[in-house]
């Protein structure tokens, strides 16, 4: 008998045509799947009432839901076109032209792909969309699942350019630092000639590149070629992996910048956001987070391309999960670039560090602990920090500055969710507890308590219970006292921003 999972009132689906959907086993042990729903008709059509001879009625909306992959090679079908193939719709993969049913996974060429019933139960305000569960599997029988995370299929990769800096009329507020140069924000950055033909070539280039506009323009389109089926490999082989570390640079110990770098513990005071002066400084602060977080995407895919664990290599779906979060790091700095430009500075205009690659860099050697400290520690802390940063902003009714936040958190708990999916993935394949394993690697590369304020619920959103967190000290750490001042006393002034700031 088909079980079914509450997803959504029926108008959440008119935002867009397509959405990601995360679900999770409820019990452990913890097991991620992915699908996606498609929204046909419009939504005036679905929810129109007709009336007929019989009375009114009330007009089904055409709803679908099959895996988020491809069978054949694991091609992303997020934005693969739809088609009319004998009287029935029809996505094509976008790598090979592959034509799935979407009602019964049916394609042509033989290949069966995964679909999924979707029930509408009620009418009107009141109509719900339902769908079947997974599929029972050897890692999932007879399973009981909850959704985790449903996101809209942008159309678009982010907002309007980073507008000129031309017409800037820099105050004594925002006196440049001793750069001479404007790095970024000037929307002169283009893409280079003799691109590269895969994701991992992308990976290494972009690593390399110090000027972060042109980081997120290589970003968009590795992510754009990924997409359409023009890259010649997403998981790489071993011998591709070799022939890019072997060129010039190789894998980097540090990504290389344009703006002046100090260290962590003389960033100056923030203040509380109540002047347009410390907004600048708290976005420009974000900026260099989001910039530095983009490195990190594409570093995790770089660094450990050829990680195995009892053999077994990691599945594509790696590959396509960090090249996302590459790409929402890159639309979260374009948002902050251009509100810096809209308030009259750029990025650029202060000092930054680098405490944040710190981490990184201690976690170099190892997948479990480089997800742990960098996603379930750092940019969990994140999670908990932005609502109070948030509240700064909408006190100063800054609300331009507030709607950017405010996708950033959202983005950054699935980021989370993105590290708990793969960080459960690599304790399931080692066959060890996930909660006992994550406070080992605390332990062993944090130095510190991790405390609150906790945002538990957005944090059980993204998987971790308060029994990864709670009560939980780092113990030989690593030597950076900005970690463990961040985490060893109450945040207080800027220290609201973002641990990863201070």
């Amino acid at each position: 008998m088909k079980s079914f999972i509450r997803i959504c009132p029926l108008k959440a689906t008119f935002s867009h045509t397509r959405f990601h959907l995360a679900l999770r086993t409820i019990d452990p042990p913890i097991v991620y799947h992915r699908l996606l729903l498609f929204r046909i008709n419009k939504p005036e059509d679905a929810v129109t009432l007709t009336t007929e001879v019989a009375g009114p009625s009330w007009k089904a909306p055409e709803l679908y839901c099959m895996e988020e992959t491809c069978p054949h090679l694991g091609a992303p079908m997020s934005h693969a076109e739809i088609e009319d193939i004998e009287d029935t719709k029809a996505i094509v993969c976008p790598w090979h032209q592959y034509d799935f049913d979407l009602k019964d996974g049916s394609s042509s060429t033989g290949l069966q792909a995964c679909t999924y019933e979707v029930q509408v139960k009620g009418v009107e305000e009141g109509a719900e969309v339902w769908v079947e569960a997974p599929h029972p599997s050897p890692e999932a029988p007879q399973r009981n699942w909850e959704l985790v995370e449903m996101r809209g299929v942008s159309e678009e990769f982010l907002d309007p350019p980073i507008p000129s800096l031309s017409d800037l009329n820099l105050g004594e507020q925002q006196e440049p630092s001793s750069q001479t140069s404007f790095p970024s924000g000037t929307g002169t950055a283009t893409l280079p000639d003799n691109l590269p033909t895969s994701l991992l070539g992308f990976a290494h280039l972009i690593l390399r590149t110090s000027n972060p506009e042109l980081k997120c323009l290589l970003t968009r389109e590795a992510v754009t070629r990924l997409r359409a089926g023009k890259l010649k490999s997403i998981r790489p082989t071993l011998g591709e992996i070799k022939k890019e570390r072997e060129k010039e640079g190789g894998l980097l110990d540090e990504p290389p910048r344009e703006v002046e770098m100090i260290a962590p513990g003389k960033v100056p005071k923030r203040g509380k956001g109540g002047s347009e002066k410390s907004r600048i400084m708290m976005l420009h602060a974000l900026a260099n987070i989001e910039q530095y977080a983009i490195d990190l995407a594409w570093d995790i895919i770089a660094r450990f391309a050829d990680f195995t664990i009892n053999g077994e290599r990691l599945p594509i779906e790696y590959f396509l999960d960090w090249a996302k979060v590459a790409e929402d790091e890159a639309k979260h700095y374009t948002l902050l670039a251009r509100r810096l430009v809209e308030l009259g500075s750029y990025f650029g205009a202060h000092t930054v560090h680098a405490g944040l690659w710190e981490s990184a860099t201690q976690t170099a050697d190892s997948l479990s602990a480089r997800i742990a400290i960098i996603h379930l520690v750092a940019e969990a802390r994140g999670i908990d920090m932005n609502p109070l940063t948030l509240a700064k902003l909408q006190a100063a009714g800054d609300k331009e500055s507030s709607r950017i936040l405010e996708i950033i958190h959202a983005d950054e708990i699935t980021h989370v969710t993105t590290g708990h999916r793969w960080f459960t993935w690599l304790c399931q394949r080692q066959d060890v507890d996930a909660i006992d394993t994550f406070r080992a690697e605390v332990f062993a590369n944090f130095r510190g308590k991790i405390k609150g304020p906790f945002n538990s619920a957005d944090r059980l959103k993204a998987g971790l219970t308060p029994d990864f967190y709670e009560d939980l000290t780092g113990g030989l750490g690593w030597n950076s006292t900005t970690t463990a001042n961040s985490n060893t006393k109450e945040p207080e002034g800027d220290e609201h921003i973002h641990p990863r700031l201070t």
